[in-house]
């Protein structure tokens, strides 16, 4: 292992993500981050339950430097995105050896979804070098020859504090820790299973103080829970049901992640001088396999929101498709081909993100932000000054910005539905009241389509593009129109 190599890397994930920085909230949850810079309030969805307190408290402390809530998120995506290529590097380097190292390293530089949430307002590639610095330490503590109970405490103390941070890897990291805890004494277990309770307890609690007390924490558990249950557990209404559409959602964020890893993750179990090399240290390859594998037992029967929730197994991904290449190249009987078949597989994925047209890639992602300060310039010239905007997924995005005087003239009026609401029919009225007891006001007899995955249909559309790509698509006249709400469609009926 090469601390200078480390370093190479690390400075390629910040290089290579600056120039893909982008300038506005990038989702809905964005805005709930957003938020709680404000105020911590879970119970209010600033953010949603758990919290993620620590996460809160270390882009606060960016705020306050650059004054951004936006620039504050992604300067941390940025960072934390590059400290786990490093990490990455470092860990497989410790597994396995120098080749496999600079690999894994490769890989997760290129990985298209991880490069693209780099520049963004989302907390997952913090997830990705907290998840990747504590199997570390859990590494270490289980192949240390001497002083396997004091690293099994200093791993214990990263992994409550990281738990503060995302508290999906309390699940995820359990079975390491236990794998850890085996390999110490049981006066070490103990005392370490009591320092990660009170590390836990600790944030909770600070938590709790923070948002409201501990009824309301626990309530904002219980609300998140049942949204989560209700739309994507098996432990909901879809019952069974939920497994195939987490399946495939899961699926779906995995190829876009991977791209053109996927073959190289096939070779290890194919071949069968791979295997007998794998299963040679057991105790690794079960060590691989259960860090890589623990987030389906979450993803598959209870939800996978987006494609930041795989980077909990993209890095141990990273790891198995190295090991993957160095099994070609070998069965091969070219070992010389290693560097191309690695450089091959990492240039085939920066391609894809910087090329191609598709979903997180560059392109995608510069429509995405600058559509967005595109679409207000638009709305903000005098035919649309008044339209009725209509959003869903991106509902709360506008909403934030409809409320700062200098994005969006607070003239329009915001229609945000949830499309997984049923189909829902109404008349376009330009009468608003927007409570009892105000005055009410006329509004322009426009409607603006903000999102671009919104379908719609009927007469009277025209559809305007941004320089970059965005869409607006917006429909005149439409005093006392029908219109159809079913998902993601949008239907006039003249």
């Amino acid at each position: 292992m090469s601390w200078r190599v480390a370093g190479i890397f690390f400075a390629l994930g910040v290089l290579t993500r600056v120039p893909f920085q982008t300038e506005f909230l990038w989702a809905h949850d964005s805005v709930l981050y957003a938020r709680a810079i404000e105020r911590f309030d879970p119970l209010d969805q600033r953010p949603q339950a758990p919290g993620y307190l620590y996460y809160v408290l270390l882009i606060r402390a960016v705020f306050a430097i650059v004054g951004d809530p936006n620039r504050a998120m992604t300067l941390v995506s940025l960072v934390a995105g590059a400290v786990a290529i490093a990490l990455l590097y470092i860990f497989a380097a410790r597994l396995y050896d120098e080749r496999t190292a600079r690999a894994s390293g490769a890989f997760m530089l290129t990985a298209v979804t991880f490069w693209a949430y780099g520049g963004v307002a989302y907390p997952y590639t913090l997830l990705a070098a907290l998840s990747i610095g504590c199997a570390l330490l859990f590494w270490l503590a289980i192949r240390a020859d001497t002083g396997r109970g004091p690293r099994l405490a200093l791993a214990t103390a990263a992994y409550g504090i990281a738990i503060g941070f995302r508290f999906d890897l309390a699940v995820f990291l359990a079975p390491l820790w236990l794998m850890a805890a085996l390999a110490a004494g049981l006066l070490w277990t103990l005392a370490s299973a009591a320092l990660g309770a009170l590390l836990v307890m600790g944030w909770f609690f600070a938590s709790a103080a923070q948002g409201g007390g501990v009824n309301a924490m626990l309530e904002a558990f219980r609300v998140q829970g049942k949204f989560v249950d209700d739309r994507y557990s098996v432990f909901g209404d879809l019952g069974l049901r939920a497994l195939y559409g987490n399946s495939y959602e899961l699926a779906r964020y995995l190829g876009r992640g991977l791209s053109f890893l996927a073959p190289l993750l096939a070779a290890v179990p194919l071949s069968a001088g791979a295997r007998r090399i794998e299963l040679s240290d057991r105790r690794r390859v079960t060590f691989v396999l259960v860090w890589t594998l623990a987030p389906l037992a979450i993803y598959i029967p209870i939800h996978v929101g987006e494609y930041g929730y795989i980077f909990s197994m993209l890095p141990g991904l990273c790891v198995i498709a190295a090991r993957g290449a160095i099994a070609l190249a070998r069965g091969s009987r070219m070992p010389r081909s290693l560097p191309w078949i690695v450089a091959t597989a990492a240039l085939v994925n920066a391609a894809v993100f910087l090329v191609s047209d598709t979903p997180l890639s560059a392109r995608d992602v510069v429509r995405h932000d600058r559509g967005v300060g595109e679409r207000i310039q638009r709305l903000n010239q005098p035919d649309l000054a008044g339209a009725t905007i209509l959003a869903a997924y991106d509902g709360l995005v506008v909403e934030y910005y409809l409320s700062d005087d200098e994005r969006l003239s607070t003239n329009h009026v915001l229609i945000s539905y949830d499309p997984a609401l049923p189909r829902r029919e109404m008349s376009f009225s330009t009468r608003v009241c927007n409570t009892a007891g105000d005055a009410c006001r006329d509004r322009d007899p426009v409607i603006a389509v903000w999102d671009d995955l919104i379908r719609v249909s009927g007469s009277g559309w025209e559809e305007i593009t941004m320089p970059h790509g965005a869409k607006l698509r917006v429909a005149r006249n439409m005093n006392n129109i029908k219109v159809i709400i079913d998902g993601l469609s949008v239907e006039v009926v003249r």
